[in-house]
């Protein structure tokens, strides 16, 4: 009989409010494969951080977490950096705000092999590059010695991956571990994932939204919602004829498929001969070659690519965050300006980095609202309320970024956008982050408020029923170089005929 590896009973985690989280029963033995299912704040990050140790000291929790066999209560924080790391170890939603900014992504993995290990520096180094392979880094030197900031959101996830399977831990717990990888990608480092745990007879433990990608590579699933279990059990179980009503909800929940647009005739956003490169460890690197597009009003463009291909790179020069070295940028006929502002708005990938923790949502709005709109106090007051209203946020107007999960935090991101009124909104993987139905809910949201106003939507996305549920336009890169630009077509269509020149 293998052994019990992690057993929660009666978990209950709440704050001076309300209870978060109430989890029955959580059993995982040497090998299993679990999935922890639900919406945003539906309790699976409370259920991972209290299962590690690192539940923050405002909330309080009782029950029983028997880790290896003790009770998680008796280890200090000595025992607790023995075990993290090496015995067990997590993958955090956002990469960005997990890794350290002022070291390299190599000096990171080294030091999760130095702190546990004797190994020599050509031995730690053989075996850093080793984990960066398996978790689907393509050139794990070039990514030795590239810091966080320079590598793109799919690849931090892949070295958080990396760093989380490099010791062989006897758990892994994963939160959301694929939401920034495009749609293959997620796939393979899902699998890569279940295949170390199982060479290894380790137990993994992965926290999704996504219900339909998890099942593919569980054994037993759990279902949250709104801090309760609803449902648990093998796939079978789970899955099969008598499922919960909720779970059928989040097998409905994909992205209805596109509605004709009211789009004008005159261009609002034009990009000719766009060209940027960086220089990497003495190397130049071509981000993006000849990338040329044109946008009217009310249309939508879907820019699709693989994980390091140059979407982000695009989406910042757009805004002025990055300089482009050639090409031309016209917005309504208009140059472009080199620098920020450039009178285009974006919503970020990773939502914790991109706020001030410091702000409540209401501030975070108001003060683009009076900066920006001119708005008075009670007005902007008034329109922030909306605005958190219309994204779903109703009654979070005091909470602040880190009282939020990370799709609450992405919602934000996309009122505090919308503020301003944009002729041309960038989303980058704007809703990667968000489970099935606030997905297609703000993808509705999205959609009539283009029809309100004709804005150009440029949709940075690896999901392809996300591009083909809201974009008439793709725009396909790979390697920095366009491979398509023209009309949307069906994710079928896209997967036969051109994802084999992505893959070039």
């Amino acid at each position: 009989m293998s052994a019990t590896i992690l057993d929660i009973a009666d978990l209950k985690i709440s704050n001076q409010q309300k209870q978060l989280l109430h989890l029955p029963k959580l059993q995982i033995k040497q090998g299993d494969i679990h999935s922890l299912i639900g919406e945003s704040g539906s309790g699976k990050s409370l259920t991972l951080l209290a299962s590690i140790g690192l539940l923050p000291q405002k909330l309080f929790s009782s029950g029983s977490i028997q880790l290896f066999g003790e009770n998680s209560d008796r280890h200090d924080k000595k025992n607790w950096e023995k075990l993290r790391g090496k015995r067990i170890s997590m993958v955090f939603q956002e990469p960005m705000s997990a890794l350290n900014p002022l070291m390299t992504c190599g000096k990171q993995l080294l030091e999760c092999v130095n702190i546990h290990e004797q190994l020599t520096k050509n031995e730690a180094q053989s075996k850093a590059e080793k984990a960066l392979s398996a978790a689907g880094i393509e050139d794990p030197l070039r990514m030795m010695g590239s810091f966080p900031h320079q590598i793109s959101g799919g690849q931090r996830q892949r070295v958080m991956i990396a760093m989380a399977c490099i010791n062989k831990p006897d758990l892994v717990l994963a939160d959301e571990p694929t939401t920034a990888l495009d749609t293959i990608t997620a796939s393979k480092v899902l699998q890569t994932l279940v295949d170390n745990c199982k060479q290894n007879n380790s137990a993994l433990l992965l926290v999704s939204h996504d219900i339909e990608k998890v099942a593919k590579f569980s054994e037993y699933i759990h279902v949250l919602r709104h801090g309760k279990l609803l449902s648990q059990g093998g796939i079978k179980t789970v899955l099969g004829p008598n499922k919960h009503p909720y779970v059928q909800e989040l097998l409905d929940a994909k992205p209805s498929n596109n509605t004709p647009l009211k789009m004008g005739t005159v261009p609002r956003l034009s990009v000719s001969n766009l060209n940027k490169s960086f220089n990497k460890n003495g190397k130049n690197f071509k981000a993006l070659q000849n990338i040329n597009f044109e946008l009217n009003t009310g249309e939508t463009l879907a820019i699709i690519g693989f994980s390091g291909s140059g979407k982000t790179t695009l989406a910042k020069i757009l805004t002025g965050i990055e300089k482009r070295d050639q090409g031309t940028v016209l917005l309504d006929g208009i140059e472009l300006p080199a620098k920020a502002p450039t009178g285009i708005q974006m919503v970020f990938q990773d939502p914790y980095s991109s706020l001030n923790i410091n702000q409540t949502c209401s501030t975070c709005l108001e003060e683009v609202l009076t900066i920006v709109g001119g708005l008075n106090k009670n007005k902007a007051r008034e329109q922030s309320a909306a605005l958190l209203k219309k994204v779903g946020l109703h009654g979070f107007e005091a909470k602040y970024p880190h009282q939020m999960s990370g799709g609450q935090r992405q919602r934000l991101c996309i009122a505090r956008a919308l503020c301003t009124q944009p002729k041309v909104l960038i989303l980058d993987e704007s809703v990667a982050a968000l489970d099935p139905l606030v997905k297609k809910q703000i993808l509705q949201l999205l959609k009539k408020i283009q029809q309100e106003n004709g804005m150009v939507y440029l949709f940075v996305t690896h999901e392809l029923d996300v591009a083909e549920s809201i974009a008439n336009k793709y725009l396909m890169i790979a390697k920095g170089q366009m491979v398509y630009m023209g009309p949307s077509m069906s994710s079928d269509e896209l997967k036969k005929s051109y994802f084999q020149q992505l893959y070039k």
